[in-house]
C-alpha cells in the first residue's frame, strides 16, 4: 500500500496496512538542499527539490505545497520578514483598518506577489506525486485570513468592536479563501488544510466563535471544490470540536498537543479523521526513543478508533530537529501494526 492508498483508505475509513504519518517539513526541504529559505520560499524548483528530498529522507505520507502565509499577506500589501532558520512571517501587515482593506484589490492567485510561484510548484509536485504520495497545502482559515490583511491586533479590534466592518471583511476575504483553495486543488493537491488560529479556545470564546465565525465557515467550506482538514492554527480546539463535524467538504480535523485525543474523538464523532498530536517543539532535542515512545502513546489512544493519522500539532518542523526522530515516528505506526493493531 502506497502512501496515496493509506491517506485515502483512512479519509474513508477503510483497512490499512498501518497507520499514516504526517508532518510539515517546508523549511526542512531547504536544509536537507542546502538551500536558504529566501529562495526555497520564492523558487519553484527549490521548493520541489525540497519535498524530494524529504520524501527521500524521511518519506512521510504526505507532500507538502508551498507553506508560507507571509505569501498571501505580501499579495495584500504586506512586507515578508525573512529568516535563515524558519519559515517567512509577516512583518507589516498592508493596511491597518477594515476601510483602507475594502479599497484594495483581492490578490489574483495566478498574478500577484509570489502566488503563481506557488502554484507553479504544486503543479509540479502533482505531476510527480499524483496518486503515489498526497499533495497537502495549507490555507488559513476563513475566520483567520484576515489577520493576514489587516493584522492579528487590527483584525481582532474589528471583530469584537465594529461587527459591521468585519462583516464587510470576512465576506471580502471569503472571497479570496475560495478562490486561492479551489486554484491549489486545480493545480493538483490532494486537499486543503485550513489552518483556523481564530477558533482555538486562546484566541476566542465558543460562543463568539459559534455565532459569530461559524456560519461564514460553513458558507466559505461549501464552495471548496475539494476536501479540507480543520486545524487548531496554534491554540487548543476542544472548546469547539462539537461544532465541527457537519462541515461541508470536511474530511479531518488536527488537534492541538494540549487537546485530549479520547476527549477530541469523542468530540468529533466517528467520521472525521483525527489527526495529532505529538509536541512539536519537543522534537529537536528528544531522543528518537522518546519519540518513539510518544508516537506509540497517541497511536494507542487514538488509532483504536479508527480514522487517525499521526501527526506533531503545530507548523514547520524545527530545521533542527534530526532526521532519526521524523523516522521514529514512521517506525512506530510499523510497530503498532505489526503489534496485530491493525486499524480500518
Amino acid at each position: 500500500m502506497n502512501a496515496y492508498e493509506r491517506v485515502m483508505n483512512t479519509l474513508q475509513g477503510l483497512p490499512t496496512d498501518r497507520v499514516p504519518v504526517f508532518a510539515v517539513l517546508g523549511a526542512y526541504g531547504g536544509k536537507l538542499t542546502g538551500t536558504d529559505l529566501r529562495t526555497l520560499y520564492s523558487d519553484a524548483d527549490a521548493w520541489v527539490a525540497g519535498q524530494h528530498a524529504v520524501q527521500q529522507a524521511v518519506g512521510m505520507d504526505l507532500v507538502l505545497a508551498t507553506f508560507d502565509y507571509s505569501a498571501i499577506a505580501e499579495a495584500f500589501g504586506g512586507q515578508v520578514a525573512w529568516s535563515d532558520d524558519q519559515a517567512p512571517n509577516v512583518k507589516f501587515p498592508g493596511v491597518r483598518d477594515a476601510a483602507a482593506a475594502l479599497a484594495l484589490p483581492l490578490p489574483d492567485p495566478q498574478r500577484t506577489a509570489r502566488l503563481p510561484v506557488i502554484l507553479a510548484a504544486t503543479r509540479r509536485l502533482a505531476e510527480t506525486y499524483r496518486e503515489r504520495v498526497p499533495i497537502f497545502a495549507a490555507v488559513p482559515g476563513p475566520g483567520a485570513l484576515p489577520s493576514m490583511v489587516l493584522g492579528l491586533e487590527g483584525w481582532m479590534e474589528t471583530l469584537l468592536f465594529d461587527p459591521p466592518a468585519a462583516h464587510r471583511m470576512l465576506e471580502w476575504t471569503g472571497r479570496f479563501f475560495v478562490d486561492w483553495s479551489n486554484a491549489l486543488l486545480e493545480a493538483g493537491v490532494t486537499g486543503i488544510i485550513v489552518t483556523e488560529s481564530i477558533a482555538s479556545a486562546e484566541m476566542t470564546p465558543r460562543s463568539l466563535f459559534a455565532e459569530r465565525l461559524l456560519p461564514h465557515v460553513r458558507a466559505m467550506f461549501s464552495r471548496v471544490k475539494g476536501p479540507m482538514v480543520f486545524h487548531h492554527g496554534g491554540g487548543r480546539l476542544g472548546h469547539v470540536l462539537d461544532l465541527l463535524p457537519d462541515l461541508p467538504g470536511l474530511a479531518g480535523v488536527v488537534v492541538s498537543s494540549r487537546d485530549d485525543l479520547g476527549a477530541a474523538r469523542l468530540a468529533l464523532g466517528s467520521a472525521p479523521v483525527l489527526i495529532g498530536n505529538l509536541d512539536n517543539l519537543s522534537l529537536p532535542t528528544a531522543s528518537a526513543d522518546q519519540v518513539s515512545a510518544w508516537s506509540l502513546a497517541c497511536l494507542r489512544a487514538a488509532a483504536p478508533a479508527g480514522r487517525y493519522i499521526l501527526s506533531h500539532s503545530a507548523a514547520d518542523v524545527p530545521v533542527s530537529t534530526p532526521v532519526e526522530n521524523l523516522r521514529a515516528m514512521i517506525r512506530a505506526s510499523q510497530a503498532y501494526a505489526a503489534d496485530g493493531r491493525s486499524v480500518s
